[in-house]
C-alpha cells in the first residue's frame, strides 16, 4: 500500500504483508512527523443475497422513501465520482443501504473501490440472463454495494443506441434490485450522452457537482436543459440539486461564482459545500472513501453533512 505524510506529503510504499493492523502509527523519515494510517479494507466477494432477507429489506423500517440519484455534469473534473463514492459511504454510515452504480466507461468508481475488471451491467445484459443482475453486485463495505463498470461498457452505446427506447434500458432493469436499497447512486461520464440519459431516466433526483468557476457552472446549465428536454419528451420529471465541490473559500472568484449560483439557481444550490481537501486524494490512493481514511478531515465531515441534507430532501 502507499501512504502519505500529512505534513510534507512525502509518499511511501509499504509491504501489505508487514502491516499487522488496519490502523497504525507511522513516522515520516523525511520530516519526522508522526501520523495515523488507515488501511483500506478488502472488499467482500459475496454478491447481493436475495431470498427472505431481500424481501425483508425491500421494506425499510423507517418511512423514508427510497431514492435513485444520478450524479452528473457535462464538464469533467468537477468531482462526480468522488461525490458518488463519498456520499454513498456517508449514507451507509448513517445506516442506509446504498447501491453505487458505475455507469461510466472509464470505470473510475470501480477503480476507487478496487473492483476492476468485474462483471458489469452490460455483461449481464449481453448474457441474456438479467435475472442474474443481483449476482453482479458486490458488497464493498457494510451497507454499501457496487455494480461495477469495465472497458466492455464502451460497446453498450454502440450496440443499443439505435434501438427503440434505448434511454430506458437502465431504468427497466434497476427494478430488479432497487427494492433492496434505500439509495441508489449512479456515476456518469462527463458528457450528456447515451449513459447519462439512461441514468437520468432511471433517477428521481440529479445531483450536479460543480466547482465554483465559470466553465463548471456552464455544465450545470447543460444538465438543466437536458432535464427539461427529457421531461417534455417522456413525461419523466427529474428534480435536481447543485453541490459546490472542491471549493476554495479564500478565493474571491470562487465566492463570486458561488453567489451567482445562488441567485441563478435559487433553492437548487445545496447548503453543504465540499472544500478542496488533500485527504480526498490520499484516500483515493488507498482505495477508500475519505470518511474511512480520516473521519476528522474537513471533506469527510462535509460529505456526512451532505448525506444528512440529502436525506431531508
Amino acid at each position: 500500500m502507499i501512504i502519505a505524510c500529512e505534513k510534507c506529503n512525502t509518499r511511501f510504499r509499504l509491504d501489505d504483508a508487514a502491516i499487522p493492523r488496519d490502523v497504525f502509527k507511522a513516522k515520516c523519515s523525511r520530516c519526522g512527523h508522526l501520523f495515523t494510517v488507515y488501511r483500506a479494507r478488502e472488499r467482500e466477494e459475496s454478491p447481493l443475497e436475495l431470498g427472505p432477507a431481500h424481501e425483508l429489506a425491500a421494506e425499510p423500517a423507517q418511512a423514508e422513501r427510497r431514492r435513485i440519484i444520478t450524479v452528473c455534469n457535462q464538464k469533467g473534473g468537477v468531482g462526480k465520482t468522488t461525490t458518488c463514492l463519498n456520499l454513498g459511504a456517508s449514507l451507509a454510515l448513517l445506516g442506509k443501504r446504498v447501491l453505487l452504480v458505475d455507469f461510466d466507461v472509464q470505470a473510475n468508481l470501480s477503480l476507487l473501490l478496487d473492483c476492476r475488471n468485474q462483471r458489469s451491467f452490460f455483461d449481464v445484459l449481453e448474457s441474456g440472463h438479467m435475472e442474474e443482475l443481483p449476482r453482479a453486485i458486490l458488497k464493498v463495505r457494510e451497507d454499501l454495494w457496487l455494480l461495477p463498470s469495465n472497458s466492455r461498457m464502451a460497446l453498450f452505446s454502440k450496440k443499443y443506441l439505435a434501438q427503440p427506447r434505448f434511454e430506458q434500458i437502465l431504468q427497466g432493469h434497476l427494478g430488479k434490485v432497487k427494492g433492496f436499497f434505500d439509495y441508489v447512486l449512479i456515476d456518469t461520464p462527463p458528457s450528456i450522452d447515451f449513459f447519462t440519459v439512461n441514468a437520468l431516466m432511471a433517477a428521481d433526483l440529479a445531483l450536479i457537482p460543480t466547482q465554483s468557476e465559470f466553465l463548471s457552472v456552464n455544465g450545470v446549465s447543460h444538465v438543466e436543459n437536458i432535464l427539461s428536454v427529457i421531461g417534455e419528451r417522456t413525461g419523466h420529471r427529474v428534480d435536481f440539486r447543485i453541490l459546490l465541490s472542491m471549493y476554495h473559500g479564500n478565493h474571491m472568484a470562487a465566492r463570486v461564482v458561488a453567489e451567482q449560483l445562488r441567485q441563478r439557481f435559487a433553492g437548487r444550490l445545496l447548503d453543504t459545500l465540499v472544500e478542496q481537501d488533500r485527504k480526498v486524494q490520499e484516500s483515493q490512493i488507498l482505495r477508500s472513501p475519505v470518511i474511512y481514511y480520516d473521519k476528522d478531515a474537513p471533506a469527510a465531515r462535509q460529505y456526512l453533512q451532505l448525506a444528512q441534507e440529502i436525506r431531508r430532501l
